[in-house]
C-alpha cells in the first residue's frame, strides 16, 4: 500500500454553515438547508456550471440578494482546519504518496488552499470534482481521479467521512476508512499499513 487519499471537508478541514445562514439573511428559515441546494451545488462542483450560474440559482432557491463577492465571501468562510487530521498526514508524508479527493468547487477550494498553507505539503496532488468533472460517489470520480495520476486502487486507501463514498471506493478494489475521529482513523490507518499507532499519535 503506497498511496494514501484524504477526503477535504469533514476530514482535513471542518465546515459549520451556522452562521452563513444569518450572514445572507435567507428566507423562509425553514429552508436553511443545503440539501434544498442539492442539483445546483453538485453541478457546480462537478465544474458543470459557472459560479455565476450557481449563484444565480441558489439566490432562487433561498430568495435572497447581494453582489457575488460577497457571496464569496460568506461562501467559504464555514471552514477551519481539522489539526489533527493535518498533523497525521504530514507524518505519513515521508513514508507514502499523498493525494486530496474532494467534492469542491472553484470558489470554495480556492479560498482553503489559501486559507489553510498547512495543506501545501500535499502539492499537485489534488484530485478535485470540478476539474474532474465528476463528483463522489459517482463511479466516474473515482475513475478519473486514478486516472489523473495513473494509481492502482488496490494500491489505495481512502478516507472520507460518508460511508457512500467508502462504498464506492471499496468496490473498485481500494482500502476504505470512514472517518469519524482522529483516534479511530489512526487506529485504522495503523492496521491497513501495518504502521505504529503510536507513532501517529504522538
Amino acid at each position: 500500500m503506497k498511496n494514501i487519499i484524504f477526503d477535504l471537508g469533514n476530514v482535513l478541514v471542518n465546515f459549520d454553515f451556522t452562521e452563513f445562514w444569518e450572514k445572507i439573511g435567507a428566507k423562509p428559515a425553514h429552508k436553511r438547508f443545503l440539501e434544498e441546494a442539492e442539483k445546483p451545488i453538485l453541478l457546480f462542483e462537478a465544474g458543470k456550471i459557472s459560479k455565476e450560474q450557481f449563484f444565480s440559482e441558489f439566490k432562487k432557491i433561498y430568495d435572497f440578494e447581494m453582489p457575488l463577492p460577497k457571496f464569496e465571501k460568506i461562501w467559504s468562510e464555514v471552514f477551519s482546519e481539522n489539526l489533527p487530521m493535518v498533523e497525521l498526514a504530514k507524518k505519513l508524508h515521508s513514508d507514502f504518496d499523498l493525494y486530496i479527493f474532494s467534492n469542491t468547487d472553484e470558489i470554495h477550494f480556492p479560498y482553503i488552499w489559501k486559507n489553510f498553507p498547512s495543506l501545501h505539503f500535499f502539492g499537485e496532488n489534488l484530485m478535485l470534482s470540478y476539474e474532474i468533472g465528476a463528483v463522489k460517489p459517482e463511479k466516474e470520480a473515482y475513475e478519473n481521479a486514478l486516472k489523473k495520476f495513473n494509481l492502482k486502487p488496490e494500491n489505495c486507501v481512502f478516507i472520507d467521512d460518508r460511508p457512500i463514498n467508502i462504498k464506492m471506493a471499496q468496490q473498485l478494489g481500494m482500502k476504505g476508512i470512514v472517518h469519524r475521529s482522529f483516534e479511530e482513523t489512526a487506529a485504522e490507518l495503523s492496521k491497513i499499513l501495518k504502521f505504529d499507532r503510536q507513532i501517529l499519535n504522538d
